[in-house]
């Protein structure tokens, strides 16, 4: 059960992203918690596991998408991790289906652990790479949003989630503060392989001054693998 400082720091940081969250969502995210915290001893997950450093640096950061996104649909964390941002978004949105795409073994029994003890029927989670998952059946243009967080560069994180996208969705990619100077290099590659974007949302984490970006890409059709 999470202490009531870390519920407050939790609720009203999400309150500043635009992001209300219930009992219930905050009870999930309190199994989450106590999961990390158990399985940090054993796998490397987050860099500092205290309540504080995850929520603020971790869930907080997760939640910025979400008023983003859709209410409903299908979406994919690629390079899940520890379960950000997917789990967050899970635990605060049901009624999205969130599926968790992670190459490493016990990360990913980590990402199953918390998702069978938090009781969380929208989301899955998979053991693998996204370059073999491109060709199983019912992952090749399957998604309508895919997000990741902060795990490739640009150029690479749309090669590898655009063979998984439907025809208009999106890709997400959480960045810090150098996003837009990466933007920047990377744009006429962008428009030679037919990716458009259509926002960067900015922002700062609650209770402290580090900067993020969101930023949003759909894709030409003609130019779909």
């Amino acid at each position: 059960m999470l202490a009531l400082e870390h519920v407050d720091l939790l609720v009203k940081g999400a309150k500043q992203l635009n992001v209300e969250l219930t009992e219930e969502h905050v009870a999930r995210v309190a199994i989450y918690l106590e999961e990390l915290q158990r399985w940090a001893k054993i796998v490397d997950l987050v860099s500092q596991s205290d309540p504080v450093t995850v929520i603020r640096k971790h869930i907080l950061d997760s939640l910025a998408v979400l008023p983003l996104l859709p209410q409903e649909g299908r979406l994919l964390d690629l390079g899940s991790g520890a379960g950000f941002p997917g789990l967050p978004i899970a635990l605060a949105r049901p009624t999205l289906s969130v599926n968790l795409l992670e190459p490493r073994r016990k990360r990913a029994n980590f990402l199953k652990d918390v998702i069978r003890k938090a009781t969380l029927p929208n989301v899955r989670a998979y053991e693998g790479r996204a370059e073999e998952f491109t060709t199983k059946e019912g992952w090749r243009s399957a998604f309508d949003v895919i997000v990741s967080r902060a795990t490739w560069n640009i150029r690479e994180y749309l090669t590898l989630a655009g063979p998984f996208l439907v025809r208009g969705g999106v890709m997400v990619t959480m960045k810090g503060a150098a996003a837009e100077e990466e933007l920047r290099s990377e744009e006429n590659w962008l428009q030679e392989h037919g990716y458009m974007i259509q926002k960067v949302e900015n922002y700062d984490l609650p209770f402290g001054k580090e900067q993020r970006s969101l930023i949003i890409f759909s894709r030409h059709d003609r130019n779909r693998p």
